[in-house]
């Protein structure tokens, strides 16, 4: 794909706005040569439009709808959090994001898509190679060298797996199996592409960030042990708060206008989702941590529209998972004084999370 010379960029933060843009793909697109997310991965559903969209994303939504993340993934989820924490328990201390967030993303959704674990250690590599090239909005050449060389290599690790379906349990498998095909081979491991990254980013970081939430907020924490039903509420508002991924990018299509202000066609229009989460037009006393706050679910971490995240109930599922776990299994569970809070223009979270617990003699 060709170099794309950078266009202007605007940035939409007020709520309503942020859901119209979203809401509106005639207007703003993700199908355009200056989305990083098709140069780095091509054409998926993610940077697709119409009825390409709508029959990527129809063929790859039966593992992530709320019964299928509930009966086939819950028991996958609750046996790799058991096993995360049973290394741990003892020891009465952890790092929450290299000994439980980080592991229990990318186990998830690589046994929902159907890959195998020896290919875990070399898909870590490729993470880091994806995420620097999807926020690589200076076109750096160098960032999308190592990306497309990452994307190059999980395609020639994973390919011969559609060529024996039965070695892939999970989605591969299922879409390659499939007769009539719903996806041809590249379409496959495209889309694979932007489920994988996706699952593993906004999974381990919504994890990672509700945590913190939770353990810097002792009177909030302090609820959710006395009821266990608050955490689904507190995830939600943590999920406001401190969202996984602050952005999302759209290109005008047409000459337009947002809130009253002109938008040339081609210009970039950055929705930014940690702003929206925070408009105080939507959300009263907005910067408040409110585990009780009655809208908290009005937010727009997920995105809307079409293009509403894939894996949401999936990534819900596995945070309300391994914070129950953590809650249960580690009394007087605490963050260290040392740890940071969560950084990231793009995609967000705390580089590290330190935490400890009074350990079982």
């Amino acid at each position: 794909m060709a170099w794309v010379e950078p266009s202007r960029m605007w940035f939409v933060t007020r709520h309503a706005d942020v859901v119209e843009v979203l809401r509106d793909p005639l207007r703003f697109t993700t199908d355009h040569p200056g989305s990083t997310i098709r140069d780095t991965f091509g054409s998926q559903m993610l940077s697709a439009e119409g009825e390409e969209q709508r029959r990527y994303k129809t063929a790859s939504a039966g593992p992530f709808t709320t019964r299928a993340v509930r009966d086939r993934a819950g028991p996958a989820i609750e046996a790799i959090v058991g096993r995360l924490l049973d290394g741990v328990a003892a020891s009465g201390r952890a790092e929450l994001r290299s000994d439980l967030a980080a592991p229990l993303a990318l186990e998830t959704v690589a046994v929902v898509l159907g890959i195998p674990d020896q290919y875990y250690p070399a898909i870590r590599g490729w993470y880091d190679a994806f995420a620097a090239s999807l926020a690589n909005f200076t076109w750096d050449p160098e960032l999308r060298r190592r990306g497309h060389e990452a994307v190059a290599a999980f395609r020639d690790a994973l390919s011969p797996l559609l060529a024996s379906p039965a070695s892939a349990p999970g989605l591969l498998g299922v879409l390659a199996a499939a007769d009539p095909r719903l996806l041809t081979d590249d379409e496959i491991l495209r889309n694979a592409l932007i489920i994988l990254f996706g699952g593993i980013e906004t999974t381990e970081a919504t994890i990672l960030n509700a945590a913190w939430a939770l353990l810097t907020h002792p009177d909030a924490l302090a609820q959710v042990r006395a009821d266990a039903e608050l955490l689904s509420p507190a995830i939600e508002e943590a999920m406001r708060w401190e969202p996984a991924v602050q952005t999302c990018t759209r290109h005008a299509t047409v000459d337009t206008a947002v809130n009253g202000v002109a938008i040339p066609a081609g210009d970039t229009v950055q929705c930014m989702i940690g702003g929206a989460n925070r408009d105080p037009a939507r959300f009263e006393d907005p910067d408040r941590f409110d585990i009780r706050r009655a809208n908290a679910d009005e937010h727009v971490s997920f995105g809307t529209g079409r293009h509403f995240c894939l894996g949401a109930a999936l990534a819900r599922l596995e945070t309300r998972t391994v914070l129950s776990a953590l809650l249960a299994r580690c009394p007087g569970l605490a963050v260290d004084a040392s740890a940071p809070r969560p950084t990231g223009a793009e995609f967000r979270k705390p580089v590290v999370l330190p935490v400890s617990w009074r350990a079982h003699a």
